[in-house]
């Protein structure tokens, strides 16, 4: 059962779209583990995971190519400063470099053997690198590496903005920042996992957005929503912000959910949800060039999901039913009328479902004009959907 939920400050409702997060094919037969994606452009992109695993794609994932990473370790991050350089990071030590977009990559040997966690690659020549209570970080395009011991670090997330100022988090989870290249570092207000713009624009969520535009000294709200917290963030531009979420609504640890955040001076502040219950997905890191999306993740085999409408939808056949049907009163509180408009859609089924995806009303029809009781439902939000053979339309229902 696939839930679509869209959040509003003021007005509340949503729809299923043709398929706006789509299921790529990676062309191979058995394909390890995914754990990173870095889109340098919309067509452009690179994927590591385990095994030693580069895959690129030219196309806007169309087709895909493995490139020779030589090695067998696992690869955990990539980023590109620039279209013809970039990084990799995984086990063991190993750090990968490529001078031409990603078509051949060499190993760089930093005298570490731990495993690399978290990458930030400012330009082609600073590179800094997190992994167990400890950095290094190469301003010379990774001939040379300098230690820095970060004691009680969670060592996954690191931002870098210039050779003196990045940001990093304690092992409690608490934002920290250094302003003298990691040598040492100070306690922020916000928590992982966080995303900067720039060294002084920055995000977090927690019940809702926060946002510093002074390095981090202060967070506020832009808006509250979802209590839930995310495992990945990432910002497209100042006014639009996506996560995955930390085992949303399951309890199993998996991240099968998604929230895109929209707000401007002009426009209320909006989350967009999309969430699957099923057990077999699992959603490891998002980005985004030029307004399209990539994910990879795990949905009963790895997976890289893509997006380029910006529309928080998962893959679907289905067509919106929304110009074809009238729903009111909404907010509602003894009965919902359902007009059918236009078309003729012989049987279709008419569900609600509650925001912790439980289904409480499940009802077929056929007449044009009907109406339901809801004076027996406990007030509150829920879902509605309508749904035929082909199309489906969802919205959100509150009950009062």
């Amino acid at each position: 059962m696939k839930i679509l939920i869209s959040l509003f400050s003021i007005v509340l409702c949503l729809s299923y779209g043709k398929a706006q997060w789509v299921e790529l094919d990676t062309g191979m037969e058995n394909p390890p583990v995914f754990n990173d994606v870095y889109a340098i452009t919309s067509d452009i992109v690179v994927v590591v995971g385990a095994n030693g695993t580069i895959l690129k794609t030219t196309d806007g994932g169309e087709t895909w190519q493995q490139k020779d990473s030589g090695t067998t370790e696992n690869l955990r991050k990539v980023q590109f400063p620039i279209q013809d350089i970039g990084y990799v990071v995984g086990d063991s030590g190993i750090v990968l470099k490529t001078t031409d977009s990603g078509e051949t990559w060499v190993n760089i040997d930093t005298g570490q053997s731990s495993n690399f966690e978290g990458l930030s690659v400012v330009d082609e020549d600073l590179v800094v690198i997190s992994y167990y209570n400890n950095l290094i970080k190469s301003e010379d395009g990774g001939n040379s590496w300098v230690n820095y011991s970060m004691n009680s670090f969670y060592y996954n997330y690191i931002q870098f903005f210039n050779s003196l100022i990045g940001y990093s988090a304690k092992e409690s989870g608490i934002l920290a920042k250094t302003i003298d290249g990691g040598q040492t570092w100070h306690e922020l207000s916000g928590f992982v996992p966080f995303y900067f713009l720039n060294e002084n624009i920055g995000f977090y969520h927690e019940g809702g957005l926060l946002k510093t535009i002074d390095g981090g000294d202060t967070f506020e709200y832009v808006g509250s929503g979802i209590s839930e917290l995310f495992s990945n963030i990432t910002a497209v531009g100042e006014n639009t912000i996506w996560g995955i979420f930390a085992g949303f609504l399951n309890g199993d640890g998996s991240s099968r959910g998604l929230m895109k955040i929209t707000y401007s001076e002009t426009e209320p502040y909006t989350e967009d949800i999309w969430y699957d219950d099923d057990p077999g997905i699992d959603m490891f890191s998002i980005h985004f060039a030029e307004n399209t999306g990539y994910i990879v993740g795990y949905k009963g085999n790895p997976v890289i999901w893509k997006n380029g409408t910006g529309i928080n939808t998962m893959s679907t056949t289905d067509e919106t039913l929304k110009d074809e049907i009238k729903i009111y009163p909404n907010p509602v509180s003894n009965e919902i009328n359902i007009e059918v408009e236009k078309g003729n859609l012989q049987d279709y089924m008419v569900s609600l479902t509650d925001m912790a995806g439980k289904q409480i009303y499940s009802k077929s029809f056929k007449e044009k004009k009907i109406k339901i009781n809801t004076s027996h439902f406990q007030k509150g939000i829920y879902i509605l959907s309508i749904e035929t053979k082909d199309k489906k339309h969802s919205q959100k229902l509150i009950i009062n």
